[in-house]
């Protein structure tokens, strides 16, 4: 399996973070410890590239999912608050050649918390090392 994991969460937490100091970047929500602005970060899915596996099924590729929510909880701005960080974390995945499949608002249970929430997906390349640096090739497919 191909990890990008750590890589993908560090540039959101900077990308955040650099624009909304006081925001939570993690990688799930916890309802009772959660502090607003909050931004989870979730690889939902990773999973090997077919079309570009060798004839030994060795992983050169993989189709990597990502979810990021935004919550925040801001009196009467929520909402503006909430979009304004998921345009971050949306400058910051296409950089890295994410593409977003969908952007939603879902009803969340606690009418108190406004909830926004996109969905990305790549290509990731099997790295290959370069002196003493992982170097990672993501592609847009």
């Amino acid at each position: 399996m191909i990890d990008i994991e750590s890589k993908v969460f560090d540039m959101i937490y900077n990308a955040v973070t650099g624009s909304y100091p006081s925001a939570d970047v993690t990688t799930g929500y916890d309802e009772k410890t959660a502090t607003f602005p909050c931004v989870v970060v979730e690889e939902a899915n990773n999973v090997p590239y077919q079309k570009m596996n060798t004839d030994n099924c060795a992983e050169n590729y993989s189709r990597v999912t990502y979810d990021i929510s935004v919550y925040s909880d801001t009196q009467g701005k929520a909402k503006t608050e909430g979009k304004a960080i998921l345009a971050v974390c949306d400058t910051a995945m296409q950089g890295l050649k994410f593409r977003r499949l969908r952007k939603n608002l879902p009803v969340n249970i606690n009418r108190t918390i406004f909830r926004q929430y996109a969905r990305y997906e790549v290509i990731v390349r099997q790295p290959i090392t370069k002196g003493e640096n992982t170097v990672y090739y993501l592609y847009r497919r």
